[in-house]
């Protein structure tokens, strides 16, 4: 369970693991501001997600406003299993998702 983070030319991105749930939420809070901060195309891997909580998915919600405020892309990784991606679409982010 954890969150990797890596920059490399125009892309920020953030990779998850396990369950996001409050419990990591500073460090996963952190990892997108850093990501917001770069000015570059934010990334975030759900792929190895198995659950997601409330304040996670408030979170990657609110990145993604903040990124497109400032101009910048924000995507999430489409390999997820059905519970999270009916969660994504029921708050709105199932648009970000790319393949």
């Amino acid at each position: 369970m954890g969150i990797a983070s890596s920059q490399s030319g125009d892309l920020s991105l953030i990779q998850l693991d396990g369950e996001i749930d409050i419990a990591i939420a500073a460090e996963l809070r952190a990892s997108l501001l850093e990501a917001l901060k770069s000015g570059r195309e934010i990334s975030v891997s759900l792929d190895a997600v198995t659950a997601l909580d409330l304040t996670a998915f408030q979170l990657l919600w609110s990145a993604q406003r903040e990124a497109t405020q400032n101009g910048l892309k924000f995507t999430l990784t489409r390999e997820l299993s059905e519970p999270i991606q009916s969660s994504l679409k029921s708050i709105g982010l199932d648009g970000l998702l790319v393949g």
